[in-house]
């Protein structure tokens, strides 16, 4: 059975992801900031919407490592800038 680790980063302005051989990574973008319930701006992930409260999931086969360059591009708005990465890497 293979070691894994989870990696979690927030990110909060529009940026390059980078899945630096990750087995997979998610993204995450909050309704709302936890600390003063302001709302989450739109994003997009390489050109797909998130909406709130959910996740863009992409996933390996087994053995398989992603070094895709994932383009963050918050679009503004009244709210935070606010999406979570969550990559799991073999050890």
């Amino acid at each position: 059975m293979a070691k894994t680790r989870t990696i979690t980063t927030f990110v909060g302005e529009s940026s390059l992801i980078l899945a630096e051989g990750c087995n997979a990574i998610s993204f995450f973008r909050p309704t709302t900031n936890p600390v003063n319930s302001a709302a989450s701006n739109n994003v997009k992930v390489d050109g797909v919407p998130i909406e709130a409260g959910t996740t863009y999931s992409i996933k390996q086969n087994v053995g398989d490592q992603d070094f895709s360059q994932y383009d963050v591009v918050f679009l503004g708005g009244a709210g935070e800038d606010m999406l979570y990465v969550i990559r799991i890497v073999a050890e």
